[in-house]
């Protein structure tokens, strides 16, 4: 066997388990980042109002969920994004909502498919490694 075959054959073994492992980080890793306020609206501020300079949020309808008397409220969101030049975009809730969820789910597939790429890089050089070549 050569090197580059237990190059190939590391970085593959690497995809194969990692890319089946993507399909558990990024919805998981998604969630996770929607359920932290302050980084949902961060990623949320960068997709809906690129290059704003403030973002101003208001909070309305705040009810519960459900009829249960311990279950969590909901609310809806409205932002007015302020540009340079004074201009200003008011963004309705539901735009909030599907582009910070969209966001947040990217970030965690951009996350998780980078940490596979490095791994798959180190288990292709460990492969290259490992391998000693037949002489002939």
């Amino acid at each position: 066997m050569k090197r580059w075959q237990g190059s190939c054959i590391g970085a593959f073994l690497v995809l194969l388990i990692g890319g089946g492992l993507l399909f558990f980080i990024v919805p998981v890793g998604g969630a996770m980042l929607v359920g932290i306020p302050p980084v949902f609206d961060k990623l949320t501020g960068w997709v809906v109002c690129p290059n704003a300079v403030s973002i101003d949020q208001k909070e309305y309808n705040h009810s519960p969920i459900t009829t249960s008397p311990t279950s969590g409220t909901g609310h809806q969101e409205e932002w007015t994004c302020t540009f340079e030049d004074g201009s200003q975009k008011v963004v309705p809730n539901e735009e909030i909502a599907v582009k910070g969820l969209g966001a947040s789910f990217t970030a965690a597939g951009v996350c998780g498919g980078s940490i596979v790429l490095l791994l798959m890089i180190v288990a292709a050089i460990i492969g290259a490694r490992l391998v000693k070549p037949k002489e002939v």
